[in-house]
């Protein structure tokens, strides 16, 4: 692929304010020092500048120079396209992808899919990829791994309209959309109280960080406490050879597993009538279901709100309760 030099200056330019070279409202070298610095022509630096205003990355002052935006607010700004930032390998990608799509296409807007992989060079490449081609309003599925929210909280300041979904909870600079953990937690432990709970343990993974586990853990262990029950945690990773896991459980123990990929890890060892999960799409188990539409039309306002309200906005996080299937 050829890239011209106005878009390599320009990606240049816009990686040096994202790595804080350029602090949001730091003031650009002139149009004649940047040529210099880039061994490029002060036309070429003028396209890029000009390109980068119009994506509202920077701000230029007429007599007083350029100037990189800082904005803490939504972007008000018309966009017809909203950027979807996933991996599609939970068993659920595809379902909220497709949501997602359906609600875009009756508000006659576009969805531009990065696959991220679930890795975080990729997010924070595929982020800045298109913030720099102008693109404003971003959904984000991320995963556990080292997210890099530096990146992510400087496009907030350059305008970016973004909606976190599910793992990872930002802070004040972007909204989230999650499901409803300790309502999952609870239908969970009221169903298999029906039957005979007793030596309750909670799989959960090793190698990730992600804020919606830490919610079904803290879920767990306050389940564990209302009903005088001594639990256990038992974390894995992705990759663990799992042989040695019967040591770890009895097979009269009631487990209750982060999601439905690791209820399959488990599957072997214990008795399926004592596997409880969440996702909603084991047919052996009880398993409480995320509602993806639900959620995801929950994402897309969010973020049209972010647009709409602009200096008014103000992050916040929603929970969705889904339900329990296999019951």
């Amino acid at each position: 692929m050829i890239i011209n030099k106005t878009d390599s200056i320009r990606t240049k330019i816009f990686r040096a304010i994202l790595k804080g070279d350029f602090a949001p409202g730091e003031k650009l070298p002139t149009e004649r020092d940047m040529a210099e610095l880039t061994g490029t022509s002060r036309v070429t630096v003028r396209r890029a500048y000009e390109q980068l205003e119009q994506s509202n990355i920077l701000q230029r002052e007429h007599g007083r120079g350029t100037f990189v935006a800082k904005h803490s607010a939504g972007n008000t700004k018309a966009c017809s396209q909203i950027a979807l930032l996933t991996s599609i390998s939970d068993h659920f990608a595809l379902e909220f992808i497709r949501a997602v799509e359906e609600i875009l296409s009756r508000e006659d807007m576009l969805l531009i899919l990065r696959i991220t992989d679930e890795t975080p060079e990729k997010e924070e490449l595929a982020a800045i990829d298109l913030v720099g081609k102008g693109v404003n309003n971003l959904i984000i599925w991320p995963s556990g791994h080292a997210f890099p929210e530096k990146t992510f909280e400087r496009l907030r300041v350059l305008g970016t309209n973004m909606v976190f979904f599910d793992r990872v909870v930002p802070r004040d600079y972007a909204d989230y959309v999650g499901l409803d953990n300790d309502d999952a937690m609870d239908k969970l432990f009221e169903h298999a109280a029906k039957s005979e709970l007793k030596n309750p343990i909670f799989v959960t993974h090793s190698d990730l960080q992600v804020d919606s586990d830490m919610m079904r853990l803290q879920a767990f262990n306050r389940n564990c406490t209302e009903r005088g029950l001594k639990g256990t945690i038992i974390k894995l990773s992705h990759k663990e050879d799992l042989s040695r896991l019967p040591e770890k459980i009895s097979q009269d123990s009631t487990a209750f597993c982060v999601n439905d990929i690791m209820a399959d890890k488990l599957k072997p060892f214990i008795t399926q009538q004592s596997i409880y999960s969440i996702d909603g799409f084991i047919n052996y188990a009880v398993s409480y279901k995320q509602p993806m539409r639900k959620m995801a039309e929950l994402a897309v306002s969010m973020l049209l709100e972010q647009q709409k309200k602009g200096s008014r906005w103000k992050a916040s996080q929603k929970y969705c309760k889904g339900e329990l299937v296999n019951v």
